[in-house]
């Protein structure tokens, strides 16, 4: 078998290890390179073991390469490469997944170094004729044409009305869009488009590269090249034209990458951190494919067949259950999710919400989207988990929160339900909410790449114009927020970013380009689910604007000051953290060129006192590592210790303030940290889950009255931290308390002149007025300025005031808020 061609990734990544297509490494192992003349066989000898533990990525490669060397060739039947190009998946047995590690390419046909990142011969500058004004939906489609692996990357441009039917006989079911991240633009490879050369980043010509057929051309939408970019015009009228072209595409293809293109140009001699890392990817495609496809179909056969799952244990066949099967392959997730950028982008939202077909394409793989819908639910339901975080005793985010979310976008989407039939503005702002954290290159895109998932008639009020800037068009989107949903939730999303990406905005204008993580809004209650209570009776806003739409003014009145203020919440991770942070050392230039120095093979060794070089070498890493590692943690067992801390500063604040005894203090701290969320449970089962959440933030009392946090202040963190996990509710027991108190975080408790409990945002201070007003489902804080102006502060529980008990009409007066 030859190695290039079982290697994952094929003959790109073979060649640059050196390593020709269609031959064997010389000897029945694969072995470590030795400068003195013996072998060093990668299966025994004590260095070389030493060796492949210290590096995970070479390991990797041996222990691939050495197993498929073995394993005898498929003989699965292979489909035809001219219907299903580059690389035909199999669909004859559940074991094969849709993949072929056949190489495309014969086997006597040259594999250059330059496989992946640039074509051979380049000619001048393509240049763009504009499409014609006649028709608005007038669009060009790339013709990738064939040709082998090793060929440049040859197309043609063609137009296409959107609006007429597809009429070549030959291409009947249309045009294919590709879902695909730009990448650094700075690093660009050419390619060949009627003749003419066109610079395209690198993962984009890694997608045409696999993507591309042998003997027949493949018609695709691709957006940095269909649109002409250089064109103002023409681009705000095609990223109007984006959700038409993703509905109408016979297909999506989702590129996720190829772990191999995305080496670069690797250093045989010298592995570096990131390499390995994407080494470690290459390595887990082949099983996560091979479990999402045996998990989907057979998820799909149990659906058919209207039976049941069974647990730790699903079907049995001649080689086990499924369960054992899944458990032996270990795949890889973060391979497909939470490492992969295609995840993060803003504009690949729309383009998978709105596909009618998906599919996801990652090196040689082809799989279903709708294959991979069903095949997690399966995996969680056989007993692997729910891919949550446990954090502090509460699940903080799940890994496949990204997929998630999209499938909650495309249930919310179907035709006749409310997010599409109700305010134009509500169905913006969910849209906002649920992308707040995929990211862009271009602050303006934040909006404009949401705007093709409106239904054709619904108005959001929004035009799409690159030459305005962030500021104008964070503002416009706010106000058509504010105007088209006939309440105020879009100002729950005003917070103060440590790294604001638009700097200079109005207080009540949400800076929508930031990804950092964010106080929770009070739109929706603890579970996320829309707030049933309205401070303000229910009534519609009735928003205005003045000074060049820079000040908004809203109708409500004042009903409290904020008087003391508790300290604030920490969030249950380290994303907020500051330099020390685990992130942060993870990242340390230090630290990454000090594993990047480490040697690799023999041959980085002194030659003439190698065991000596490698021990020295050993111990300056360790002596380096342990105190990042003793650092990590101390702020991991630090962090949790800070929450129950905050928590019990709030508990003892609140008792100070109401008087002990005092028969409703304890209810009235309970429904404030979870701003007042219904339970399913019975009271007095929800009371006695508090009881058992709140002993555990007590069981630090001991240790702070022994003063062990002044004399030791390590010790008590590890103590502090061990003795809340030991009293720690079940992580695993239905509607646990720690889940309702997801709004905490990144705010404080708060105590008005009125004796009133709050929780507010970080930035409140003493002073600060409570003010109800029209529209607004949660009281808002709000700061006087000396021209008797406003400054928006953000959200507030209040006790007491939520469901309208404090509003009064006739008081209201006009706020201007800048």
């Amino acid at each position: 078998m030859s190695l290039a061609k079982g290697f994952p990734g094929g003959p790109c990544l073979a060649a640059q290890f050196g390593l020709p297509s269609g031959k064997k490494p010389p000897t029945e192992t694969c072995r470590l390179p030795r400068t003195d003349g013996q072998t060093g066989s990668g299966d025994s000898g004590g260095n070389s073991i030493m060796f492949k533990k210290l590096h995970s990525g070479w390991k990797r490669f041996e222990d691939w390469a050495n197993e498929h060397d073995s394993v005898p060739k498929s003989t699965t039947t292979q489909t035809s490469q001219t219907e299903t190009g580059p690389s035909a998946p199999t669909q004859t047995s559940t074991k094969d997944h849709t993949s072929n590690h056949s190489d495309p390419v014969s086997e006597d046909t040259p594999k250059p170094e330059a496989y992946c990142y640039t074509n051979k011969s380049t000619t001048s500058p393509y240049k763009y004729t504009p499409l014609p004004s006649t028709t608005k939906s007038a669009i060009r489609v790339l013709t990738l044409l064939p040709g082998r692996a090793d060929a440049d990357i040859e197309c043609q441009l063609i137009e296409l009305d959107l609006n007429n039917p597809w009429t070549d006989d030959d291409d009947e079911e249309g045009f294919e869009a590709l879902s695909y991240v730009w990448g650094d633009i700075t690093e660009t490879t050419p390619i060949q488009i009627d003749g003419a050369t066109v610079q395209i980043g690198r993962n984009l010509r890694s997608a045409l590269l696999h993507l591309r057929y042998q003997e027949k051309p493949r018609i695709l939408w691709v957006d940095a090249v269909c649109i002409n970019q250089e064109d103002m015009d023409e681009r705000n009228r095609q990223v109007m034209l984006m959700g038409d072209i993703y509905t109408k595409a016979a297909r999506t293809l989702v590129w996720l990458g190829c772990p191999c293109c995305l080496l670069g140009a690797l250093n045989t001699d010298r592995l570096t951190y990131s390499q390995g890392k994407w080494l470690d990817h290459l390595a887990g495609i082949d099983p996560l494919f091979e479990a999402i496809e045996i998990l989907g179909n057979e998820a799909r056969k149990l659906a058919e067949e209207g039976r049941e799952v069974v647990p730790k244990q699903g079907e049995k066949d001649e080689d086990g259950t499924t369960y054992d099967r899944i458990k032996k392959l270990k795949p890889k997730w973060n391979v497909i999710f939470l490492e992969n950028p295609w995840w993060t982008r803003i504009w690949t939202l729309q383009e998978i919400v709105l596909a009618k077909e998906a599919r996801l394409c990652m090196e040689r793989h082809e799989l279903d989207w709708d294959l991979l819908c069903v095949a997690i639910p399966y995996y969680t339901a056989l007993g692997f988990g729910d891919f949550s975080e446990i954090y502090a005793g509460s699940k903080t985010n799940s890994g496949v929160e990204p997929f998630n979310l999209v499938n909650a976008i495309r249930d919310a989407r179907q035709p006749g339900s409310e997010l599409v039939t109700g305010d134009v503005g509500d169905e913006l702002l969910h849209y906002l909410a649920s992308s707040h954290w995929r990211d862009c290159k271009m602050p303006q895109d934040k909006i404009f790449g949401l705007m093709g998932l409106f239904n054709e008639g619904r108005d959001v009020g929004i035009k799409v114009d690159y030459r305005l800037d962030a500021e104008d068009v964070y503002r416009q989107a706010t106000k058509s927020l504010l105007q088209q949903s006939g309440n105020l939730d879009a100002l729950g999303f005003c917070y103060p970013y440590k790294i604001p990406r638009v700097t200079n905005l109005p207080s009540w204008i949400p800076d929508w380009g930031s990804v950092g993580n964010l106080a929770l809004p009070l739109m929706n209650d603890a579970k996320g689910q829309p707030r049933t209570t309205h401070a303000s009776r229910g009534l519609r806003s009735n928003p205005r604007w003045e000074n060049n739409d820079t000040t908004l003014l809203l109708d409500g009145h004042i009903i409290d000051t904020i008087a003391k203020l508790g300290r604030t919440q920490v969030p249950p991770n380290q994303d907020d953290r500051n330099e020390g942070s685990l992130d942060h050392m993870l990242n340390d230039p230090a630290m990454i060129a000090e594993a990047d120095s480490f040697p690799d093979r023999w041959e980085d060794l002194d030659p003439e006192r190698p065991i000596r070089h490698f021990i020295s070498a050993w111990w300056k890493g360790m002596r380096m590592a342990v105190p990042y590692v003793a650092k990590a943690f101390l702020e991991i067992f630090g962090n949790v210790v800070e929450m129950r801390e905050t928590f019990l500063q709030w508990d003892e604040f609140v008792a100070a303030e109401l008087g002990e005894p005092h028969e409703d203090r304890r209810a009235i701290f309970r429904d404030t940290i979870t701003t007042a969320t219904p339970c399913p449970l019975e009271p007095s089962v929800f009371d006695s889950r508090f009881d058992g959440w709140l002993q555990a933030v007590y069981s630090i009392r001991k240790l702070k009255k022994k003063r062990i946090d002044r004399y030791a202040p390590k010790t008590y963190t590890t103590l502090a931290a061990v003795t809340t996990f030991v009293k720690m509710e079940d992580d695993d027991l239905p509607e646990a308390f720690a889940t309702y108190t997801t709004h905490t975080s990144r705010r404080r408790l708060g105590i008005t002149a009125s004796k009133r409990v709050c929780l507010l945002t970080k930035l409140t201070e003493v002073g600060d007025k409570v003010a109800l007003l029209r529209g607004g489902r949660v009281p808002m804080i709000l700061r006087p300025k000396e021209d008797g102006s406003m400054q928006f502060i953000g959200e507030a529980y209040v006790h007491g005031v939520m469901d309208g008990e404090a509003f009064h009409e006739e008081e209201c007066i006009d706020f201007r808020i800048t």
